[in-house]
């Protein structure tokens, strides 16, 4: 194993380890816990190629893959680290940036983070972690507005929530959780409540019905590959809580979503075989 764990809250490394760089990739547990579905979880890889200049500021790109060797990569937002060790990301050139990091603070200050509903995080705690023999602060959060949440950073690896999650104390509808970070192809860190970098449940409708959705994350139109012509009763996008905000027209193969806030949503068909769901970011 190329890494190990020693925690102290009397010593904290002196070197900072920045979080975005181009050799490192994030494995991210994704579950959905959506009412009237069944609950399905996913691992999202995450990582940056490229640089990009925004406002005069300059972004590393963030790319994702639901594949398990990824070789197929969805552009998904940009980030950056600025000199006060706060990172920030975009989800769109044309949105705002959200605040994710801020790796300045002291115990007891507390950090509005997050992305869609960010949040206020409290700083209870520092400790030190060393991680392939290197000793990086840990950072240990609560949240007042849901006394049972916690989070913790590390310098250099990020949230355990994910390196896009910080703060998602109130995604509705599931969430997410670190299970492997890598540099250079090298495992540098592994969630040590789980087992495998990679997991993936099985109950996805595609395999059944032979209907395909993309692109994943979207942004103004989504298109439906049906291979074997299977027959659409209908077309409906749902939002997390499970109500219906949109309804399409079940002979159309390029859905316009141009309108659609950015956000999480199901997209759900019903067809002669039954019913096909699939998870869907719009950006």
């Amino acid at each position: 194993m190329l890494f190990t764990f020693l925690i102290s809250i009397t010593t904290y490394g002196q070197d900072y380890f920045p979080l975005i760089e181009e050799n490192k990739t994030w494995n991210v547990l994704s579950v959905a816990l959506i009412p009237l579905f069944d609950t399905s979880f996913s691992t999202i890889t995450y990582k940056f190629s490229g640089d990009t200049i925004i406002n005069s500021d300059s972004y590393k790109k963030l790319y994702l893959s639901f594949q398990e060797n990824p070789e197929d990569w969805s552009l998904w937002g940009f980030m950056r680290e600025d000199a006060d060790k706060r990172v920030w990301l975009r989800m769109d050139s044309e949105e705002d940036e959200f605040l994710m990091y801020d790796y300045s603070i002291d115990v007891g200050d507390s950090v509005f983070v997050g992305i869609y509903e960010p949040v206020y995080l409290l700083l209870d705690s520092i400790s030190e972690i060393t991680i392939n023999q290197t000793e990086r602060k840990k950072y240990w959060f609560s949240c007042n507005m849901m006394p049972e949440y916690r989070e913790t950073w590390i310098e250099g690896i990020g949230s355990n929530k994910g390196i896009c999650w910080s703060g998602s104390a109130f995604v509705v509808g599931g969430w997410y959780r670190l299970l492997c970070m890598s540099e250079n192809g090298e495992l540098m860190y592994m969630n040590p409540n789980y087992e495998s970098c990679y997991l993936k449940t099985d109950i996805n409708e595609i395999e059944k019905s032979s209907l395909k959705v993309f692109p994943n994350p979207a942004k103004n139109t989504l298109i439906i590959e049906n291979k074997e012509n299977v027959k659409i009763k209908s077309i409906s996008l749902l939002n997390v809580k499970g109500q219906i905000i949109k309804q399409f027209e079940i002979n159309n193969t390029q859905l316009d979503i141009s309108n659609i806030s950015s956000g999480y949503y199901i997209l759900k068909i019903s067809h002669e075989n039954g019913v096909f769901t699939q998870k869907l970011i719009v950006k």
